[in-house]
């Protein structure tokens, strides 16, 4: 039942924004008494960081990483973020809101890609470069979940805007090689 709660609560979030979702609605949508919710989960808070580490855990089961090429490395988990806030755009402005340190997955995302970036750009500031790519991926993703084409299904066009992040993002590690 929990997990069809944390499901269940990320479509709501996802149709009708975070800062709409309440536990009665989730309730209502389940067809629960509304404390029934409370029995798995203590608060609206905790519910939400089951949400977040949920999507994020799923996030780090996908990405295999290895050591040998850092640069490689970045890009690949920068595109996957990417992809993981075009699915979930709502969850992107609700990190972009809120402070991601509550949740261990993000902040365990964050280190992942701070070792790389010390890695491939020694002569950078890790922290201001990783603070530019991660506002750089959740702008692209969110730009390519609003930019509607009429004559092309949603697939291609997320395919269409993932080969231009994918390039964009190209260019952007390659001007961090540069400095």
């Amino acid at each position: 039942m929990k997990e069809k709660i944390i499901q269940t609560a990320l479509k709501i979030c996802e149709k009708e924004g975070y800062e709409s979702f309440s536990m009665r609605k989730l309730a209502a949508k389940l067809n629960l008494d509304p404390m029934a919710i409370y029995h798995y989960f203590d608060n609206k808070a905790e519910l939400t960081k089951a949400m977040v580490e949920q999507i994020f855990q799923r996030f780090h089961d996908d990405i295999l990483v290895s050591d040998r090429n850092p640069k490689t490395n970045i890009k690949r988990v920068l595109i996957d973020y990417w992809s993981l806030f075009v699915e979930y755009p709502g969850m992107s402005l609700y990190l972009i809101k809120n402070s991601y340190e509550a949740f261990p997955s993000v902040v365990s995302l964050n280190q992942k890609l701070l070792f790389f970036l010390m890695r491939s750009y020694p002569n950078s500031d890790p922290d201001k470069t990783l603070n530019v790519l991660i506002d750089f991926v959740h702008g692209n993703a969110l730009s390519s979940t609003t930019i509607l084409s009429k004559n092309k299904s949603k697939e291609t066009k997320i395919r269409m805007n993932q080969k231009e992040f994918e390039s964009s993002l190209s260019f952007l590690l390659d001007q961090l090689s540069k400095t």
